[in-house]
C-alpha cells in the first residue's frame, strides 16, 4: 500500500513540474498569465481558457459560422480580422467547402477585471484587456457568389502573411491606447 501511495505522489509531484515547466517556457521568467495574453502581437492561434488571444469558431442558428478573432491590446483590428478570416478559411477547407463569403469585420472590446475575491479579501490583479474582430461566414461549394474566396487558398496565403509580417512599435502604442481608452484605463 505504501508503494502504491509514493507512486501516486511522484506522479502528481511529476505532473506539477512538468506544468510549471510548460508556463515557463510560454511565459518566461517573471511573466503572468495578463502578460501571455496582452504583452504582444497576437498570432494565428485557438483561443482557450488558459489563452484567450486568438481565434475561436461556433455555429449560428441559421447554418452560418461565427469567427471571433480576440487579440492583445497592441494588435490592431487589421491584424485580427487576418486570423478571423484565415480561421473560417481553414475551417471551410477542414469541411471540404470550396468557397466562402464572409460578412464585414465588426471591431468590439472586451474589457478584463480589476479586481477579484480572494479569501473574502478583495484584491486588485492585472486586467486582461482585448480586442476583439467578429465575422459571419457562409460556405458553398460552387463560388457563384461574387465575393466568394477559395477556402484553401485563403488559408494558405493568409496564414503565410501572418506568420511574415510585422506591427511596427507605433501602431501596436496606438492599438494599445485605443484599448485603454475603450476600457477606461489610465495608460
Amino acid at each position: 500500500m505504501a508503494h502504491i501511495s509514493s507512486n501516486r505522489r511522484a506522479s502528481r509531484l511529476s505532473a506539477l513540474v512538468v506544468g510549471a515547466g510548460a508556463l515557463l517556457q510560454l511565459g518566461g521568467c517573471g511573466a503572468t498569465l495578463g502578460d501571455l495574453t496582452t504583452g504582444s502581437v497576437t498570432n494565428y492561434q485557438a483561443a482557450n481558457l488558459f489563452a484567450p488571444a486568438g481565434y475561436s469558431i461556433s455555429a449560428n442558428a441559421d447554418g452560418s459560422i461565427h469567427v471571433t478573432a480576440a487579440g492583445s491590446p497592441g494588435t490592431p483590428s487589421d491584424r485580427l480580422e487576418k486570423i478571423a478570416l484565415a480561421a473560417a478559411a481553414d475551417y471551410g477547407a477542414v469541411q471540404h467547402q470550396k468557397t466562402f463569403t464572409s460578412t464585414p469585420a465588426q471591431t468590439s472590446f472586451k474589457c478584463g477585471k480589476t479586481k477579484m475575491s480572494e479569501k473574502g479579501q478583495q484584491v486588485t490583479i492585472k486586467p486582461t484587456d482585448l480586442r476583439v474582430v467578429s465575422i459571419d461566414v457562409t460556405y458553398g461549394r460552387d463560388g457563384i457568389a461574387p465575393a466568394a474566396r477559395g477556402t484553401r487558398e485563403t488559408a494558405d496565403a493568409l496564414k503565410a502573411q501572418l506568420a511574415s509580417e510585422t506591427v511596427p512599435p507605433d501602431v501596436q502604442a496606438a492599438a494599445t491606447q485605443e484599448v485603454s481608452q475603450q476600457c477606461g484605463r489610465p495608460l
